[in-house]
Parts: C-alpha cells; structure tokens; sequence
C-alpha cells in the first residue's frame, strides 16, 4: 500500500479538525526563493570571482540534541547561478564509505545537509565535498566528523499507538513517485489507530489538501531542530489546532486514508529545519527504528 503525495503548506493557521474547506492550489514544488535551505543570501563587498568555485563555508559537526547524526554546512560562491554537490562519508577507523548526492545547490547561500549514518556506522569519518559548476570547473574540501551511535530515545515516543508495520520499498523515503520522490517513510496501520506527538513541541500546522496529503499536522519540536508532518488522517479525528503546544505522546489525530493515499497508513516525515521554510526532509526510518513503540 502506497501513498502517492507531495504536501506543501496550506493557508496558515487552517484547522484540519473543525472540517473546513481544502486549501488553495499550491505548486508540488516550491518554487526556490533566497534563504532556502537554512540558509540566508550570500553578501559581500564587490569583487572580483574567481573563474572556479569557491568554497567559503564548509563545516561538519556532530551535535547530542541531532541524535549525535554529522550536520555538514556549505556555502559556494561562483559565476554560475547553481553547482553540482556530492558528499562523501570515509571512515577512517575501517572499511566504509557513504556517498550522498545532493544535486543541484543555489550558489551564494549557506546550505544544511544532515546525514543520518547506517546503524553500523561509527568512529572518525573523512567528510568530502564536491562542488562543479556549469563549465566543468569544481572544487574539493574535506574536514573530520566524529559519529556516535544514536542514543536511546528515551524521551520519544513512536507516532502510531498500535499494531502497524513499515511496508515495502516503495513506503521508504526516496523511493520514485510521479514527479518527485517519497519525502517521508509511510506506516501502515488500521483505520482509526492513534497517532501520537514523538515528542514535546507546537503545532505550526493543521490543514487539508485534497490532492496530496489529505488531512496533516506539523509538529516543531522542543530543544531539537525537526519538524515532525502527520498525513492522511481520519477526516475529523484532529485533536489539536495551529498554535497548542503539546507533550511527548499526546494523541493528535488518528489513522486515515484522506487525499491522495492506497490503503490507510501514516504518511510521516522528518524535517531538518522549519517544513518548507529552510529545512529540508530526511529519512524518518533510523528515527522510527530507534523510538519506543516501534
């Protein structure tokens, strides 16, 4: 059973539970606007480019409240309007490298790539970065991370309270979609099953999208930097509204199959950063996988 969406913020503040209307037409790709990406526009002083790229940011740490998960930070300044950018993950402690392509990236802003790293994968790691432009020219940095397994989540709780399962490789975030990929990892379960806060934090979201996501929630997340998205939900079944804060295992709504879905399930995502304001989406599973419940 598979969920074919792609959710975008719906008029603010509109309550999925009160049973209003579906919220305006809004592209299935946000169009790319100057601080995207957790980033702000790149200033400076009039000078003279280099005819390579350059790399004027790049950092990568590892922070306890990102689940000990490398945040790599990067910023190229070039003539060309985009670059192409690859990380590569290189343990140094043994055998193991991780590549990810990131794509096209807008030059002169900084952008935020949170890597979530196998369960298997830990120690000292090489992180390298490839910028190319338009003409062929690139650029090549590399710095050092240190990566932890995940911690125990103790404080979390997993966001379906009651039988379910993670379905196939088509329910797993990046898997092909008509248009675009899977930003979230779907969760199978039966009509009405409770969905619960994974943790403390304010709803900045409640609202309907006929096509897509059907009835969502967005949950930002005390003292970390995710956004938790809730979809297709059982129309009427929202319990809480733009603007409540609520704790750890709250109920919100309950199981559905609203919008656009093939089956009931959960459509859940993780944002690093604020959903479609700076952040960007990353794989949910190794966080389901780590969350009592689960």
């Amino acid at each position: 059973m598979v969920a074919l969406l792609f959710a975008v913020p719906a008029a603010a503040g509109a309550d999925a539970g009160s049973g209003g209307s579906s919220s305006p037409t809004i592209p299935s790709v946000p169009p790319a606007a100057p601080g995207q990406d957790g980033g702000s526009p790149y200033s400076t002083a009039p000078q003279k480019r280099s005819a390579r790229p350059v790399l004027t940011v790049f950092s990568a740490t590892a922070s306890a409240v990102n689940a000990g998960y490398p945040i790599v930070r990067f910023q190229v300044t070039d003539r060309s309007r985009t670059v192409r950018v690859r990380l590569a993950f290189v343990s140094l402690d043994g055998p193991g490298t991780y590549r990810k392509n990131l794509g096209s990236r807008r030059t002169g802003i900084t952008h935020s790539y949170t890597w979530a790293p196998p369960a298997e994968a830990s120690g000292t790691f090489r992180v390298r970065i490839t910028a190319r432009d338009s003409l062929g020219y690139s650029v090549v940095r590399a710095t050092t991370v240190s990566v932890s397994p995940p911690a125990p989540a103790g404080d979390h709780r997993f966001p379906v309270a009651g039988p379910h399962n993670f379905g196939g490789p088509d329910a797993r975030f990046g898997a092909a979609r008509s248009g675009h990929t899977h930003q979230g990892q779907d969760i199978m379960a039966a009509s009405g099953t409770p969905v619960i806060a994974p943790h403390a934090g304010r709803i900045t979201w409640v609202a309907y999208q006929a096509v897509g996501a059907g009835y969502y929630v967005v949950l930002a997340s005390d003292g970390e930097p995710y956004n938790y998205v809730f979809m297709h939900l059982l129309k009427g079944s929202v319990l809480v509204k733009s603007g409540d804060h609520v704790t750890t295992g709250q109920q919100l709504a309950q199981v559905g199959a609203t919008g656009t879905a093939e089956g009931t399930h959960l459509h859940f995502e993780v944002w690093d950063g604020p959903w479609y304001n700076g952040g960007h989406a990353i794989d949910p599973l190794p966080f389901l996988k780590q969350w009592p419940g689960a």
